[in-house]
């Protein structure tokens, strides 16, 4: 049987100049109230349960940087920095008792240290194991998860997921079968249940992993069939697609899983059958042209020199070609290099003739730079307010030089023309020697050729067509034998499919996992009625189910159960229902294939609407349950001391007032 006791926590709190705080909760079996005003604490002792566990992510912690508990355990507390914190969380399973120490604020966030030993022992023994709590490797054997999965009597499962791969089972997936947290923990059950993971159905494989249904087999033999079904729809679809390609480009159609091909020769036939055909084919049509081609060898060698020459004098052609081309392009840059010339001169022109009529049109300002011409020093250009020693040319400096640009690529533009015009005359020569060399061959095939050179070349070109056919289905015909390993895995999967529908069909609920259903339905049922929901209609509380249908949770066919009466009855249902799940664990704790940890853990169901009266009977519930069989951790308070004596009894830790925090100062 699988079992977690909590027996301590306490928490350490270090600042700047060491001034200590801390606290510590004592833990015992059966009922605790931590009991205690809003905003005082409460709150962080189950955070630190949670967190030692090393189950954060059931508080939706993703990111070692986030933090789950308040700023006075990792910032600041009475207007000091915190140096470092820490907890020391001791747990039991029955029979050994571990110490775990976790970093609130520290080096090793994503580390956990644990001893064989009690809390008060800890730091008396040297020997520490460090295990990984997040990241990657918490499965390890270096792993937190590892060791906490061996220490409570879990076995590891991988399970499917969404994506077609497989996901350990997490603690965190288990932790709100028996976790209810403050805020969202309320508002249905496994609420805080962590989907990122993908794991298929997780609610409902997590709650059927806990009890050790039968039916968890079962359960992953349906999401391995879906999961198969996904890839036989798969497989087929590309199979498909591949032949339907296949079948269209070889104007073809399928039967008995072979394509047969329309042909105008001889009619539908296998595409094996036309390949073979055409293979025949080709072989002889090869045959007659080698026996022609050997009676007109003195011609081809002829031909063979004229094509020789051909290939020569077109690659000449070719590069006459580029360097025209080449030419024309370094002319086209070199006359656009003469129009900004040009331009430059404009420009130049203007600024002389502005210099000219300074002093008729009293210019002020240079037009260039805007500074003042009469305050202009040696140091200084004329029109451009340039410094001296930057030797800005004049207009008439520019003129002259641009003059000479000009000029000189003027002069290389009718060199490179006269180039191109050579270079145009020698492929001109080029072309009359091709078109000679065109006209012999073609003589020569007219007169030397005859019919019999006419009826090879009919011949080539219908052997050129038998094998561009032939290569074409050989290729088609290879394509479409390369499926067969896909149509292996269609045939496999298929096979694997219907064995699992089969053992799928025939499943009847076994009666292990019928007798605890119906426990946990009776429980379930017992309990709405002792915390007073529907006004105590039994007929209705008779009705409630509690199968796979909706994740093993409580509901009813007619109605919406968290709809039909006041916003407490949800808190009530929800509280029935976690109640039900210890009371099972405990009556089938005998059953090794249960895993459910005999421990209950509520925060504050008051604050989401429970009244007073209906904590009571919650607790009226709790102690019916056997107090050396399970553990149940609750938070709570009341504003009436009549209700905190009802209480008292089960106070395991209490802060009296509204500045009784959690954390106290332990020195001076």
């Amino acid at each position: 049987m699988s079992r977690l006791i909590i027996n301590k926590l306490i928490y350490t709190v270090i600042t700047q100049d060491d001034v200590k705080y801390g606290a510590t909760i004592p833990f015992n079996n059966g009922l605790n109230i931590i009991y205690g005003p809003n905003s005082v604490g409460k709150t962080s002792i189950i955070t630190g349960i949670v967190y030692g566990l090393g189950a954060e992510k059931g508080l939706g912690i993703f990111k070692t940087i986030q933090n789950p508990f308040k700023p006075e355990f990792y910032n600041s507390i009475d207007g000091k920095g915190i140096k470092n914190s820490y907890l020391l969380l001791e747990i039991s399973n029955g029979i050994d008792t571990v110490t775990i120490f976790r970093y609130i604020k520290g080096k090793e966030l994503h580390l956990a240290a644990v001893k064989k030993c009690s809390v008060d022992e800890f730091f008396k023994t040297e020997e520490v194991t460090k295990l990984i709590v997040s990241g990657e490797g918490v499965f390890s054997e270096n792993g937190f998860q590892n060791f906490l999965f061996n220490f409570i009597g879990l076995k590891q499962v991988e399970l499917p997921t969404y994506d077609n791969k497989l996901s350990k089972l997490y603690f965190e997936n288990i932790l709100p079968l028996f976790f209810v947290e403050q805020r969202a923990g309320w508002s249905q059950i496994q609420s805080r249940q962590v989907t990122r993971y993908n794991i298929k159905d997780v609610k409902k494989v997590a709650f059927e992993y806990v009890f050790g249904l039968d039916r968890f087999n079962l359960h992953l033999n349906e999401i391995k069939v879906k999961e198969l079904e996904a890839k036989l729809k798969k497989f087929k679809d590309e199979l498909y697609q591949k032949e339907e390609n296949l079948l269209i480009i070889a104007n073809a159609e399928k039967v008995d899983e072979i394509p047969l091909v329309n042909t105008n020769s001889i009619g539908k036939t296998s595409i094996y059958d036309y390949l073979r055909y055409l293979q025949e084919k080709y072989k002889a049509e090869s045959e007659f042209i080698n026996q022609l081609s050997s009676q007109n060898k003195e011609y081809e060698d002829s031909n063979e020199k004229l094509r020789d020459s051909l290939k020569t004098l077109d690659f000449q052609y070719r590069k006459a070609s580029e360097k025209i081309e080449k030419i024309s392009i370094e002319i086209s840059g070199y006359e656009n290099y003469i129009e900004r010339i040009k331009a430059n001169k404009y420009k130049n022109k203007q600024l002389k003739r502005i210099k000219e009529l300074s002093t008729d049109l009293n210019i002020k300002t240079c037009p260039v730079c805007e500074a003042k011409l009469e305050t202009q020093t040696d140091d200084e250009c004329v029109l451009c307010h340039s410094e001296l020693s930057k030797k800005i040319s004049t207009p008439e400096q520019n003129l002259a030089f641009l003059e000479d640009e000009e000029n000189t690529f003027n002069k290389v533009i009718k060199q490179r023309i006269l180039d191109r015009r050579k270079i145009l005359e020698q492929r001109n020569v080029i072309i009359d020697k091709i078109k000679e060399y065109e006209g012999q061959l073609e003589h020569q095939t007219k007169t030397f050729a005859g019919k019999e050179f006419a009826e090879l070349r009919k011949r080539i070109l219908d052997s050129d067509s038998t094998h561009k056919e032939m290569e074409k289905y050989s290729r088609i015909a290879q394509r479409w034998e390369d499926l067969k390993p896909l149509r292996r895995d269609i045939d496999l999967t298929s096979k694997e499919l219907d064995r699992l529908k089969e053992e799928v069909s025939k499943y009847e609920q076994t009666e292990n996992d019928q007798t605890i259903i119906d426990t946990i339905k009776n429980n379930v049922q017992s309990n709405v009625s002792s915390l007073g929901l529907f006004k105590g209609n039994q007929s209705l509380i008779s009705k409630i189910k509690v199968d796979s249908n909706d994740n093993y949770t409580p509901y009813l066919d007619n109605y919406d159960i968290y709809n039909i009466s006041s916003s407490s009855d949800n808190i009530r249902i929800i509280l029935s229902y976690y109640l039900s799940l210890l009371q099972t664990s405990i009556k089938f704790k005998k059953l090794d294939s249960i895993g459910f940890p005999n421990i209950l853990i509520l925060d504050e169901p008051k604050q989401q609407n429970l009244d007073n009266d209906s904590l009571v009977d919650c607790i009226n519930v709790i102690e019916s349950i056997s107090s050396n069989d399970g553990q149940v951790i609750l938070t709570t308070y009341s504003e009436l001391e009549s209700d905190r004596q009802k209480f008292e009894k089960y106070i395991i830790y209490e802060m009296k007032t509204k500045t009784d925090y959690l954390l106290k100062r332990l020195n001076k």
